[in-house]
């Protein structure tokens, strides 16, 4: 391997690559182990240059602090490296959505630590560390930063995580091992007082937590971890873990617990009372319900989402708009919906609007971006003659706006919970038009090519009367599967939203000889990470 290749991701096996100096398409590489790789990487690497950096959205990117007039430039360059990575593709261009500059993300866990007689909030950062000046010889670590995530999300993403310098964190090394040269080995313990990523109201709801569970021992005896979730509507709930069995003793608590957190700004604003739950082993406790009620602003209407406590959900709420605005423009049955955006060539310079949408080189951005926030009702067909299968569907995050845009939905989700909270979704935003099946997406799909039957397809009615030309995908970080990926390729429109550009990647691969990129998005669901969120529309050849 030629040293001005960099690597994109690697495995035992084999590596993946791409060549700094061409357009070529990312090669691999073969090796016997990641660990044989690194070495020789090591060795080669003091006399490598200084090149451009790859398009690498797996190797994790340290996020040790946040400067938020630095926001722009950092997505840019993540954009670029989208471009290079999708390059073989001659994609349009990109339409870029980005997220607040902070205060961004509705939810987080911590840890909770009381060694030191007080209550507080652990997150653990496995970014690496710079090297230590010649001077320090001491393993301790101090810092003004914070940590790299707030949680791993259900699709396995690392969520974006630091402190402003207004925050105020310590890092300590206490129960990690120490490595090489006096430095610590494992992810690094953080004391977070403030999380300036995370909503304005879960702020105010880890100070009252924190207060009133270390004032109360009822609430406090083995409590190890916290879990918020706010809402942009106001709505709000915590989850108290613990290593022992609530009794009613500790639901009087956390009632007590519940007004405090009611006397909250954005609480009392609201005129809303946080739920609390509390969780132990075979055990969980409710305090008035197990979900909050998000009000989302799509296409000029609101909608109501319930999102339930330990279930997924979109954990960046302005740029959950903004990804289903894109898919409600994507798939609105109206001319010029299919049209490419540009030839996809060149960098081009980043056009900004007041919209939170850039799109590079791309002069028609701010009309396209216009169109996400008004609804684009101009030229929307009043009767849609088609209909879209959802592979899937959660909690109806999609399924519940994209439904005007067809005339009957199959969508299918395999998690209980998330299939009951679709169904409240569904009346709750008054949709009829969606059947809503607790399936596999490969058992769907198997029945749908047999023409068959199935106790849970009951009331979809004759497979002779659906008109299924859209397929909606939004799988975990993995990618979908080659059965999947095969099934992909019957539908004459495709709507993929993922989480992890190389998956996609090589998902657009295996259908790059049927289909064609017509729309290109990426959101910025985790600021100051290497995370992006993409969103593709492709349509038959």
């Amino acid at each position: 391997m030629h040293l001005h290749h960099r690597v994109i991701s690697s495995a035992a096996g084999q590596v993946r690559a791409c060549d700094l100096l061409s357009r070529a398409p990312v090669r691999t590489y073969n090796f016997q182990s990641r660990k044989r790789f690194a070495i020789m990487a090591s060795l080669v690497a003091p006399f490598l240059e200084e090149t451009v950096p790859s398009p690498s959205f797996v190797a994790p990117v340290a996020v040790t602090s946040v400067d938020e007039s630095q926001y722009k430039a950092q997505l840019q360059k993540k954009i670029l490296k989208l471009k290079e990575l999708f390059h073989e593709f001659n994609p349009p261009d990109i339409e870029v959505f980005e997220s607040p500059p902070s205060h961004y993300r509705m939810r987080a866990e911590f840890t909770i630590d009381q060694r030191n007689g007080e209550l507080q909030y652990i997150m653990f950062d496995n970014s690496p560390l710079p090297s230590p000046p010649p001077s320090s010889s001491s393993p301790t670590l101090m810092s003004s930063s914070g940590p790299r995530g707030a949680d791993e999300d259900a699709d396995g993403g690392a969520a974006a995580a630091s402190t402003s310098a207004a925050a105020t964190t310590a890092a300590a090394t206490r129960g990690v091992g120490v490595g090489v040269a006096g430095r610590p080995k494992g992810p690094r313990r953080v004391v977070v007082e403030h999380f300036s990523v995370a909503s304005r109201q879960l702020n105010e709801l880890m100070e009252v937590v924190r207060r009133e569970c270390g004032h109360s021992p009822e609430l406090r005896n083995r409590l190890f971890q916290a879990n918020f979730h706010t809402t942009l509507s106001g709505d709000a709930m915590v989850t108290l873990l613990y290593h022992r069995k609530l009794g009613p003793e500790w639901a009087a608590a956390a009632e007590h617990l519940r007004d405090a957190l009611a006397a909250t700004p954005a609480a009392a604003a609201a005129g809303r009372r946080p739920h609390v739950i509390g969780r132990s082993r075979k055990q969980k406790l409710e305090l008035d319900a197990g979900f909050v009620l998000e009000r989302l602003r799509v296409g000029g209407r609101e909608y109501i989402q319930q999102q339930v406590e330990g279930a997924f959900s979109q954990p960046n709420a302005a740029v959950c708009q903004h990804m289903l605005g894109w898919a409600l423009d994507v798939t609105r049955t109206r001319p010029g919906a299919q049209r490419r955006r540009g030839g996809g060539e060149g960098d081009g310079d980043v056009d900004r609007n007041g919209n939170g949408s850039m799109s590079l080189g791309d002069p028609t951005g701010a009309a396209a971006a216009a169109a996400l926030e008004l609804g684009g009702n101009a030229g929307e067909a009043e009767t849609p003659e088609d209909d879209m299968l959802e592979l899937y569907c959660g909690n109806g995050n999609f399924t519940v706006p994209l439904a005007r845009n067809f005339r009957r939905v199959v969508a299918t989700e395999v998690s209980k919970s998330s299939v009951e909270a679709a169904r409240f979704n569904l009346e709750a935003n008054g949709v009829a038009n969606v059947f809503l099946a607790r399936m596999a997406s490969e058992e769907f799909a198997e029945t749908m090519r047999a023409r068959g039957s199935r106790r849970r397809l009951e009331g979809l009615g004759p497979w002779e009367e659906l008109r299924l030309r859209t397929i909606f995908v939004d799988p975990p970080r993995a990618g979908l599967d080659d059965f999947t990926v095969g099934l992909l390729k019957e539908f004459d429109h495709i709507v993929y939203i993922s989480c992890n550009p190389e998956t996609l990647h090589a998902n657009l691969r295996a259908i790059a000889g049927t289909h064609g990129i017509a729309r290109f998005a990426a959101f910025d669901q985790f600021p100051y990470t290497h995370h992006l969120e993409c969103g593709v529309y492709l349509v038959r050849r």
